[in-house]
């Protein structure tokens, strides 16, 4: 480090502080092992010694002073002191690894820091190596290099200033016991608990590749982000499970009469049917513009497009008990979309809004947090394979990849007729 140091613009004054505790801590170990080796007349380890020998030097910037107090020990015919000369020892390597830190450019505060830490490695409070400048190259990276998803990065993001902050909220180094004790303080569901170790993992992978002074300090280490455990509940589901549960028939039909009985709710009503009678998802809804209404071999379908995964483009024919509906929001449309939105949040989602209305809906009327509007979607799959429809055909209308190369590559899929024949299966007491 100090040796890149001399040939860098800078360097990151937490990654100097680390260097400076682990240099602290061999330093102690050797002034022990020196101690004990004297006594036992025995040599000092080989690893201690290769590290003092780095330090044990004495060139032009030392004073005669100096020179005189370590050459005195080897003058022939004189009996070594061995307290003296381990005391002069210490004091060489101190002094010249406080001389080294003094050549990296960092501030008079951080070097005085450093130069405490290196006297007393206790004084080390920590500071994640996370740090503020990472966490800005690692985002530009995911974005530009990675071409991540604006959403996931500052979910990504978020998560790692989160863990930063409590990392020196609670003077902790980045370990794998700290990761751990860190999730424990985390009410979330396993499901986000293993997003975080995904948003750590991927940091520690760009900065031991990108990052040379991260890759210096942890090499030999391994990402304190793998191989945690999760505990596993064969128990029934609890009440209070974060599995989302799928609605029955009643309860999209309260769902809806209630939305539409509601002021200012017609559109939420409106896309409570469009969910119930497609099981597609609300943003594939709410992206639904007038001209991808299309006649796919003579069927009136949906074309839905930019879904989350290739499967997920797909047509839906539109259900019977749909067709007025769709007929009258594409002639009251204003912008070409079939669903009216308020506006699109940060990241273009147009469904950002209604979401958090039928959110209010489905809590005032009772519902827990197991049930969200993709219940929808699970409503329908249930309604169609209790109707025996084949889970082929489920798969095509709902845009999942079936899991065979048979069905996925070869196949053109079912035809529009079936899966027609299919979603008219769907029945609400509406």
């Amino acid at each position: 480090m100090i040796a890149k140091a001399r040939s860098a613009a800078k360097i990151d004054p937490e990654d100097a502080r680390i260097e400076a505790k682990r240099m602290a801590e061999r330093a102690q170990a050797f002034f022990a092992d020196m101690a004990q080796a004297t006594v036992m007349e025995r040599p000092i380890a080989s690893l201690n010694a290769d590290f003092a020998a780095d330090f044990l030097k004495l060139d032009q910037n030392h004073s005669q002073e100096k020179w005189e107090r370590i050459l005195r020990h080897f003058e022939n015919g004189e009996k070594v002191d061995i307290l003296a000369l381990n005391q002069d020892f210490q004091n060489l390597i101190q002094e010249n690894m406080e001389r080294q830190s003094n050549t990296l450019p960092l501030k008079a505060e951080e070097k005085e820091d450093i130069r405490k830490i290196l006297k007393d490695p206790t004084h080390y409070r920590a500071k994640s190596p996370i740090t503020t400048a990472r966490i800005n190259t690692f985002k530009t990276y995911q974005e530009n290099v990675k071409g991540i998803v604006q959403k996931t990065v500052d979910t990504q993001i978020a998560r790692l200033e989160n863990l930063k902050k409590w990392l020196e909220d609670n003077r902790r180094d980045l370990t794998h016991e700290s990761i751990t004790a860190y999730m424990d303080t985390l009410s979330v569901s396993e499901k986000t608990k293993k997003q975080f170790l995904f948003a750590g993992s991927s940091f520690w992978k760009w900065a031991v590749r990108y990052d040379e002074n991260f890759k210096k300090l942890h090499r030999d280490q391994q990402s304190p982000f793998q191989n945690h455990d999760f505990p596993t509940n064969r128990s029934k589901k609890s009440a209070n499970s974060t599995e989302r549960k799928s609605f029955s028939t009643e309860d999209v039909a309260r769902l809806y009469s209630t939305a539409k009985s509601l002021k200012n709710r017609e559109t939420l009503s409106d896309l409570i049917l469009l969910g119930a009678y497609t099981g597609a998802r609300i943003e594939e809804l709410c992206r639904l513009k007038t001209s991808d209404i299309i006649n796919d071999e003579g069927i009136k379908c949906f074309s839905i497009k930019d879904a989350k995964t290739a499967a997920g483009e797909r047509n839906i024919p539109i259900h019977p008990d749909l067709l007025h509906v769709i007929d009258r929001l594409a002639e009251k449309s204003e912008d070409g979309y079939l669903i009216k939105s308020t506006s699109g949040n940060k990241y273009g989602n147009r469904s950002d809004a209604l979401s958090k209305q039928f959110g209010r809906l489905k809590t005032d009327l009772g519902y827990n947090s197991q049930f969200v509007f993709h219940s929808l979607r699970k409503t329908v799959i249930t309604q169609l394979q209790r109707a025996d429809i084949p889970g082929i055909l489920i798969a095509a209308i709902v845009g999942h990849e079936t899991g065979t190369i048979t069905f996925d590559v070869y196949s053109s899929g079912p035809s529009p007729s079936q899966k027609l024949n299919a979603i008219s299966k769907l029945k609400y007491p509406i």
